[in-house]
């Protein structure tokens, strides 16, 4: 069963209403009275700091999701002057605008308010001089349905943990009760179970009231992939430092390195199977400061060879993909003329001018892959590297290029040992 815990020792002893945050105007995040459910795992200490360590339309929206006006910098205390180039790297990679543009998570948010159920932090100020100016941040999520519309919500938070990055408190970990009923706890990922979740009064309203109190729009708040941390919260926050931008792999041209490689690439230790936010938040913030202190001059990651090798055979890179075409239109391309249905199409990052853009798609399987790549029509060519690609004309005359992401040795190889029994 969780051990409920009041927010601050001198806490009232009285509960919050579940469905109803406190108000925050001038408050102390920690004075805030939130009915927090703690939450570990054994291996959660792995990484705690050591003292040595229309189509038209479619278009307007494309476009829009693509920029981000004059994102807010940390330039009002040390702590964020020392982060600031760390900050407009991750705001000068391209995925950036992609990634941090809410406008498809609000509308995806409709049945819980849409944009009014959002909020961004307030501008720097007194008020928040003397709160932590960097924090490490991680969620867990699982994923909920509505019981009238069956409508479901993959990335439903369940857990959030936030670490000063200065002194490695533990400002926040608990778990959170989902809005909707959890139809797959993921318990394999974050190790949360149904029982875990019994008599968790702690919702998103008391994460967005404790976020309201601790952050300014200064505040820089890291992990790896922030923006999903940020979308399970519904928090508009632009002041950045993700991991996920900083680092690239060094087999792939889009793929994001994960953090159980960058932290072992980085550090030689490994990380648990099962996700612990509180870890990850400080494995990630660990990895971080190694890019402040290389200035941002970091190595690229290698990626573990079989993970990269299964996950490069499940996928087919496509390239020259035109402004206006969007990841359904490439899903429903693959559906329609190979009648193998796409599992993920990543978002698609501009390229060169921004007119054209490339991405991976993701099936079931290297296998899957394989067969949509053979059926679609037109001679495969290989590329610089050795790659089989193809043509394939869109209406209009256009055309896309789509790649498979491993030379046909590697493939065949990768392929053979997939299939011999354990």
């Amino acid at each position: 069963k969780n051990k409920k815990v009041k927010s601050t020792p001198n806490a009232a002893d009285k509960k919050a209403t579940p469905n109803k945050a406190p108000a925050t105007t001038g408050v102390d995040f920690r004075s805030l009275n939130l009915p927090v459910s703690n939450f570990a795992l054994p291996s959660a200490s792995t990484h705690a700091k050591s003292d040595s360590e229309s189509d038209a339309e479619k278009e307007v929206v494309m476009a829009k999701r693509n920029t981000i006006d004059s994102p807010p910098l940390p330039k009002s205390t040390d702590i964020g002057r020392k982060w600031l180039s760390t900050v407009q790297a991750c705001h000068k990679n391209p995925r950036f605008a992609v990634d941090f543009n809410c406008e498809k998570a609000i509308e995806a948010d409709e049945p819980f308010g849409g944009k009014s159920a959002w909020f961004k932090a307030k501008p720097f100020g007194d008020w928040c001089r003397n709160n932590p100016q960097i924090i490490a941040i991680d969620c867990e999520m699982c994923e909920t349905e509505d019981p009238v519309t069956k409508k479901r919500q993959p990335s439903a938070l369940c857990r959030i943990s936030i670490i000063d990055g200065i002194t490695d408190e533990v400002l926040l970990n608990t778990l959170v009760k989902p809005e909707w009923p959890v139809v797959d706890y993921r318990t394999f990922i974050n190790g949360i179970t149904e029982e875990s979740l019994e008599g968790v009064e702690f919702t998103v309203a008391h994460a967005q009231a404790f976020m309201k109190a601790l952050c300014s729009e200064e505040t820089i708040i890291a992990g790896h992939a922030v923006h999903n941390d940020l979308k399970s919260m519904r928090m508009e926050h632009y002041c950045v430092a993700d991991s996920a931008l900083l680092f690239r792999a060094a087999d792939s041209e889009t793929a994001t390195v994960s953090l159980k490689d960058l932290s072992f690439a980085l550090t030689k230790k490994e990380m648990p199977k099962t996700h612990d936010s509180v870890n990850d938040a400080r494995a990630a913030f660990r990895c971080l400061e190694h890019y402040v202190e290389k200035k941002g001059k970091v190595e690229p990651i290698p990626r573990r060879a079989a993970e990269a090798r299964a996950a490069a055979a499940s996928q087919l890179f496509v390239h020259r993909i035109p402004k206006h075409v969007n990841a359904k239109h490439l899903s429903d391309m693959f559906l329609n003329t190979t009648k193998i249905a796409v599992e993920r199409v990543d978002d698609i990052t501009p390229v060169g001018d921004g007119t054209m853009g490339k991405t991976n798609v993701t099936f079931t399987s290297a296998g899957h892959a394989s067969l949509a790549f053979n059926t679609l029509t037109g001679p495969s060519e290989e590329d610089s590297s050795g790659k089989l690609q193809k043509k394939v004309y869109l209406r209009g005359g256009k055309y896309i290029r789509i790649r498979k992401n491993l030379v046909e040795r590697a493939r065949k190889s990768f392929e053979a040992a997939a299939a011999k029994p354990n």
